[in-house]
């Protein structure tokens, strides 16, 4: 959907009025830009009443998620492992928590990413239980970032040596929370993570039909069991499986004029989500099953979200549907169909045209995605750039929440969904946020 006459005069309110300020020190150092990290859904345990192996030379193509469990390779703490299979090449993501905490998004303390080329090989015993293929992973990038102070402290301290956990800083001493380090050169880091060494493995992906619903399953080796000439799992672990994830949509329950979602709406200058250097100014307008929001970013000072300060907009144009509703909250899929950026800084400018993505903030997903030519206070779609789609989940459902409220003086208030708090198996928000917007 084309920015209307609306959207259009609110990007430049935006642009030009100064707001009351949001209090407050902050930080004017290069941008980067942050905004909700995505948090990986909670697939559920299922104790499968029926097994089936189907053939295995099936695509491993998608998203296959781990349920939360206790670590294996950091003593103390909960993860939650997410597997993406692209072609030859797997790109594992491991979040990892503090313990007895459901991996709930605020409580995450690390985080770590793989990039991996694969190959597979023969099948082995086709047409058994213990059916599987064998394949070989290599490692070619590990980055590293902390998510908490505890865990920044820790890396940055030079004594704790892979003797006590391969996640540890390599000598690095200039961590930064929510911030990537790419380790790949490191000599340590690289027997530490085998990288560019390849490893020898085995999979298997089977049906489990649990409550009526089939979802597909996929085992990796035995890690620590019996090995072949290889060196290569001779058979398949039980002790962490994960599922693929399915594509979400949200049945429609109610038209969005009927739930009260029509109109414009605006958030108040806060700080931006995931980032205290940075504020953020939103607005929203609903029109029938379209939305969009024109977000603009501001470094923290004392001045609160002024022009002087803007760093660049954001523009995402989505189509909604609206869900079912219950005392606390109405569902509400949310699918970006483009996203643009506008960079109104001369630093800001550069800095999109020479970012290095490995280097940017866990968070920060309005980057420039390998695209140059960006100019000042020029629109840039960045649905043409390199894996933008899946970044930004353009094209696919994102499910969430919302509740419209009447406050004691009668006016009105939207709240979204908490992208700190606890999510359902689907990746769907169960709280609301704290701050809301209210109609413009």
């Amino acid at each position: 959907m084309a920015l209307n006459s609306k959207l259009q005069l609110v990007i430049f309110f935006i642009s030009m009025v100064m707001l009351t300020a949001c209090g407050g020190g902050g930080n004017d150092s290069a941008p980067n830009p942050v905004t909700p990290s995505v948090t990986p859904s909670v697939t559920p345990s299922v104790t499968p009443s029926v097994v089936t192996t189907p053939s295995l030379s099936q695509s491993l193509e998608g998203s296959w998620s781990t349920t939360c469990q206790a670590s294996k390779d950091l003593d103390g703490y909960d993860e939650q492992d997410i597997f993406n299979f692209k072609g030859n090449k797997r790109t594992t993501t491991k979040f990892f928590y503090l313990p007895n905490t459901n991996c709930k998004h605020s409580e995450e303390v690390l985080r770590e990413r793989e990039v991996a080329g694969i190959e597979l090989g023969a099948e082995v015993t086709p047409g058994t239980p213990t059916e599987h293929t064998k394949i070989n992973i290599t490692t070619t990038k590990v980055i590293l970032a902390p998510m908490n102070s505890t865990l920044t402290a820790l890396l940055n301290n030079t004594g704790h040596t892979s003797m006590q956990s391969i996640y540890n800083g390599y000598g690095l001493t200039d961590w930064d929370r929510y911030y990537w380090k790419d380790l790949s050169s490191i000599d340590a880091a690289k027997n530490s993570f085998k990288i560019t060494k390849v490893v020898p493995d085995i999979f298997q992906i089977s049906d489990i039909m649990d409550d009526g619903t089939t979802h597909k399953v996929l085992k990796l080796g035995s890690q620590g069991g019996n090995l072949d000439s290889d060196g290569r799992p001779i058979s398949l672990t039980n002790s962490s499986t994960a599922t693929l994830q399915k594509k979400i949509t949200t049945p429609s329950g109610q038209q969005p004029v009927a739930a009260g979602l029509t109109g414009q709406w605006l958030y108040s200058c806060r700080i931006a989500k995931g980032n205290a250097k940075y504020l953020q100014l939103k607005f929203l307008e609903f029109d029938g099953d379209k939305l969009s929001m024109a977000i603009a970013f501001y470094r923290n000072t004392l001045n609160g979200c002024v022009a002087d300060d803007r760093l660049y907009i954001v523009a995402i144009d989505a189509d909604i549907v609206v869900g079912r509703s219950n005392d606390n909250f109405t569902q509400i899929g949310i699918k970006a169909t483009t996203v643009r950026i506008k960079p109104t800084t001369g630093e800001y400018v550069d800095w999109l045209n020479n970012q290095i993505s490995f280097n940017l903030a866990v968070t920060d997903l309005y980057h420039g995605y390998g695209q140059t030519g960006w100019k000042l206070n020029d629109w840039e779609n960045l649905v043409l750039g390199a894996n933008v789609i899946e970044s930004l989940n353009i094209g696919t459902e994102v499910p969430d929440i919302f509740k419209i409220s009447t406050a004691t003086d009668g006016s009105k208030v939207l709240k979204m969904g908490d992208y700190k708090g606890s999510f359902d198996i689907n990746g769907r928000a169960m709280s609301l946020e704290d701050e809301g917007a209210i109609p413009f």
